[in-house]
């Protein structure tokens, strides 16, 4: 969740630490602060990770040591790059950015942990729906992190990693703030949170004016006893039913694609607003999700129970 080992990342995030896949090579590290890859990494674990820190000789060191030399490409001449991390977030201002682009960096990167459009995981709180002060969003994404920080002195607390302007732009956080401030009155918290919503019809909240209303998909079994018919209710709500799934999963959630697309990067996106939470099994039940905000019925023509970390399908179906 916070370093990639090589950038772009092959899942399509972008993450607030920088790729690693090289470090074994640096000559610092932390903005200089540190000379050794052992010290940045008891950084990590003790300030970011409530983990213990590793002797130079423990076997948990030895093993990512070995496991960085087996993906180490040695291109580059990395031992002399050295990488700056700006926290400053005070600006005169926080408007001027764009919702639109916001949406597409928030769900390349803050997605990571609060989960794509904001809906929260185990990792992170839900943002979308909230009301959020600008510059209490510009503070926590440059200085979030333990306040007794033995490497960085402007942190302002939490255990969230903080972005610096090198990982993720001025002009990138504007967009983030632009896009939560259109994103205080939506709803993508919806559905899927692992109770029976008792297979009602719809929800009473959209219009019922699109042509795949009716239109069913049969879920495919794949993996972790996934099961079910999902039926379009209206123009913003499926149901399934007779859904089974046997709760095993990381983060588990319902997600909307075409052609059999279900990646982010090749246009997926979640429906359901909360994480199908692990060893929580479904058997025989109904559930119903909502499309987030912007998305219609003619941006899907199937549904899937979508392994969010690995980029995995469960289970899915083609709507007919």
């Amino acid at each position: 969740t916070c370093h990639a080992l090589t950038e772009p990342a092959m899942d399509g995030f972008t993450r607030p630490g920088h790729p690693i896949g090289d470090a074994l090579r640096r000559t610092s590290f932390k903005n200089g602060q540190l000379g050794t890859f052992i010290e940045a990494a008891n950084s990590c674990l003790t300030e970011w990770m409530n983990a213990p820190e590793w002797s130079s000789n423990s076997a948990e060191y030895e093993s990512f040591v070995s496991y960085l030399n087996s993906v180490d490409t040695g291109d580059g001449n990395v031992a002399n790059l050295s990488f700056t991390i700006d926290t400053d977030y005070m600006r005169d201002t926080y408007e001027g950015g764009s919702a639109i682009d916001g949406e597409m960096i928030f769900n390349t990167s803050c997605a990571v942990c609060h989960g794509l459009d904001g809906v929260g995981t185990e990792r992170g709180l839900p943002l979308t729906g909230r009301v959020l002060e600008p510059e209490l969003v510009a503070r926590r994404v440059r200085t979030s992190g333990r306040t007794a920080s033995a490497v960085y002195s402007d942190l302002t607390g939490g255990v969230m990693p903080f972005w610096s302007e090198e990982r993720l732009s001025d002009t990138e956080l504007l967009d983030i703030i632009a896009y939560l401030k259109a994103a205080e009155g939506s709803n993508t918290n919806t559905g899927g949170e692992g109770g029976n919503n008792g297979g009602g019809g719809s929800t009473g909240e959209c219009a019922s004016t699109h042509p795949k209303i009716g239109q069913n998909a049969q879920l495919n079994t794949l993996a972790h006893g996934v099961s079910g018919t999902a039926t379009i209710i209206d123009d913003c709500t499926v149901r399934i039913d007779a859904f089974n799934y046997d709760g095993q999963g990381i983060n588990v959630r319902i997600y909307g694609g075409a052609n059999n697309q279900y990646e982010t990067s090749n246009g997926g996106f979640a429906l359901s607003g909360n994480n199908l939470l692990r060893n929580t099994p479904y058997n025989n039940e109904s559930i119903t999700v909502t499309l987030p905000a912007g998305k219609t019925f003619d941006d899907l023509d199937g549904i899937s129970v979508w392994c969010v970390p690995i980029g995995v399908s469960f289970g899915d179906g083609q709507f007919q």
